[in-house]
């Protein structure tokens, strides 16, 4: 199994909107190494058991992260906004009893060093940053599995990856918890056994 590990980045002091152009320069920030799932950051959510997902607690604007095996940087990722209830595109509408979460991306690549292995950080960036990958628990502390909102037309990421680039995109869902967190769970065994990821307030 590849070993691998998510690093922690130190909070921007300001959420950063997206660029018309569809690019921005990343925030400068300095990185903080923690082994998953060895060791957990103090900001990170200890899972209730061994088979729920470790989720590490992420403010808007504060980078994300999955390195190679070797220690390089393979990927940063951020969110710099969350919507709730923005107004629907044209002839679209929002469920009745649902809310809509509209969330900012920026995905920073670097340098894929494991291109060669069956799992890598180049070929799970597609499904991690996806609407399936999303969860809510509301302030009842039910957790639900995400749906794809129907109400607006998100800017979508790309479904590839080029090393040394920046993207900026969108990811819209559905959900009955208007506030709470909203969780993005890896469950591809890049990080080692068992599922982890990171969470948002909203």
């Amino acid at each position: 199994m590849i070993k691998r590990t998510i690093y922690l980045m130190a909070a921007a002091t300001t959420a950063f909107g997206l660029a018309a152009c569809g690019n921005e320069a990343p925030p400068t920030t300095a990185a903080a190494s923690v082994q998953a799932p060895a060791s957990v950051s103090p900001t990170a959510s200890t899972a209730p058991s061994s088979t729920a997902p470790a989720y590490i607690t992420k403010k808007v604007g504060e980078r994300a992260g999955i390195t190679n095996t070797d220690g390089s940087p393979a990927v940063d990722f951020w969110v710099t906004k969350i919507a709730v209830d923005p107004k629907c595109g044209s002839y679209m509408s929002r469920e009745a009893g649902k809310h809509t979460l509209l969330l900012d991306v920026t995905v920073k690549t670097y340098t894929e060093h494991d291109a060669n292995s069956d799992i890598n950080a180049f070929t799970v960036l597609p499904g991690l940053i996806n609407p399936f990958a999303f969860s809510t628990t509301g302030a009842d502390g039910v957790t639900n599995q995400a749906e794809t909102d129907m109400c607006v037309e998100p800017k979508s990421l790309p479904s590839a990856y080029a090393a040394n680039r920046t993207y900026t995109g969108q990811v819209a869902l559905s959900t009955t918890a208007k506030s709470g967190t909203v969780q993005l769970t890896d469950g591809s065994g890049l990080f080692g056994p068992g599922a982890h990821g990171w969470e948002w307030s909203y």
